[in-house]
Parts: structure tokens; C-alpha cells; sequence
């Protein structure tokens, strides 16, 4: 090989290795926190291997799965604390990432049956009100009417 083309390679090559470095970004959209894989940023990593797991067992897995055809993985924790996830696409890239999920996050958004309730209670009241004003307002327009004859 030619010395003088040794430079050249060499700048190159942690480039190459940038390129197929495994990213991982994490969102929440409450109650899931959602993870994407990328090479480099960009390229997604379909069907890699996830292992999530909680703050309260860091030695038990919470949740096993993989990333879909997008690189992307989401899971619903419990609670709050420092969750650990590992995405390896079992070809020699692995990264291990730290979610911290905050303390106001709920684990299920749902909502809560006295919510129900009073939306329930609120459509029923906003129901008979719509029926009172409509009596109300035909009986004044019939009124006026016999007034006016």
C-alpha cells in the first residue's frame, strides 16, 4: 500500500465508525416513554433487541421486545426513577441508556372514574338545560303570537 494514501485512511476511518455508531433518543408521551434507534443518527435499527429495566430491580428485566421496522420501541413504566434500557442489534452494537422518567408521570392516563362521573353529570345537566331553554323559548314565541292576535 501506498504511504501516502495512509493519512487519508486513517482521517477516514473514525468517520466510517461515526456513521454506524448506535444512537438512541428518548420522548415521553405520557403514560409511554418512546425510544428510536438509529446508526449515525439516521439510518434506522429494525428488530434490534430491548431489555428494559426498572429502578426498583436493576438486575430483572421489566420488559424483553424488539424495535420495530422504524427503530422504534416504547414501554410503560410503573412509576418515576432511573430506568435502565439496553438496545443491541446483536451484530455488535450495543448502547445502554438511563431514562430518567420524572415524578409527576403518570402510569396511566386514563381517566379517573370521578372524571367520568362529572363529564357524565355535566353532559346530562347541559342536556336538560338545552331542553328547558328550547321549551321556554317556544312558549314565549307562542305567547307573543296570541298577544299579538
Amino acid at each position: 500500500m501506498d504511504s501516502s494514501r495512509l493519512p487519508g485512511l486513517l482521517i477516514l476511518l473514525p468517520l466510517a465508525m461515526a456513521a454506524h455508531e448506535l444512537e438512541v433518543t428518548v420522548s415521553f408521551a405520557a403514560p409511554a416513554v418512546i425510544l428510536r434507534a438509529a446508526y449515525g443518527g439516521s439510518e434506522p435499527v429494525p428488530f434490534a433487541k430491548v431489555q428494559v429495566f426498572a429502578p426498583s430491580a436493576a438486575s430483572t428485566e421489566f420488559q424483553t421486545a424488539h424495535t420495530d421496522k422504524r427503530g422504534a420501541f416504547s414501554f410503560v413504566p410503573e412509576g418515576p426513577g432511573a430506568w435502565r434500557v439496553i438496545v443491541d442489534d446483536e451484530e455488535g452494537h450495543r448502547r445502554e441508556v438511563a431514562v430518567e422518567v420524572p415524578d409527576p408521570f403518570q402510569a396511566n392516563s386514563g381517566p379517573s372514574p370521578a372524571n367520568s362521573a362529572s363529564s357524565r353529570l355535566e353532559r346530562a345537566l347541559f342536556g336538560l338545560a338545552l331542553m328547558f331553554g328550547g321549551t321556554g323559548f317556544l312558549y314565549g314565541v307562542t305567547a307573543r303570537r296570541r298577544r299579538a292576535s
